[in-house]
């Protein structure tokens, strides 16, 4: 009897523990913000979800068109830290 409880107490323990992993990670599929068009702003945020997009300017150049663009690096943060997401270049 003992051992079908501790198995029961594990599969459970291990079932909400995936939930868990499963639910921290869905804030990588959503998009930041696109900041095209906003005038490359030294820094932007918006909320999603459980945390926070922050997008920091890197530098800025201008293309071979005329057009001044951005380079960002992205970050997610939440409760369990902060991780990089990449970077993005907009147009201005």
């Amino acid at each position: 009897m003992t051992f079908r409880r501790a198995a029961r107490a594990l599969a459970v323990t291990a079932l909400t523990g995936g939930l868990a992993l499963g639910l921290a990670g869905t804030a990588s599929a959503a998009p930041a913000t696109n900041l095209s068009g906003m005038g490359c702003p030294s820094s932007y945020y918006n909320n999603y979800g459980d945390g926070q997009f922050q997008q920091f300017r890197t530098s800025t150049y201008i293309a071979g068109n005329g057009m001044r663009h951005g380079v960002y690096d992205i970050y997610f943060v939440n409760w369990s830290g902060t991780r990089y997401q990449g970077s993005a270049d907009y147009m201005c």
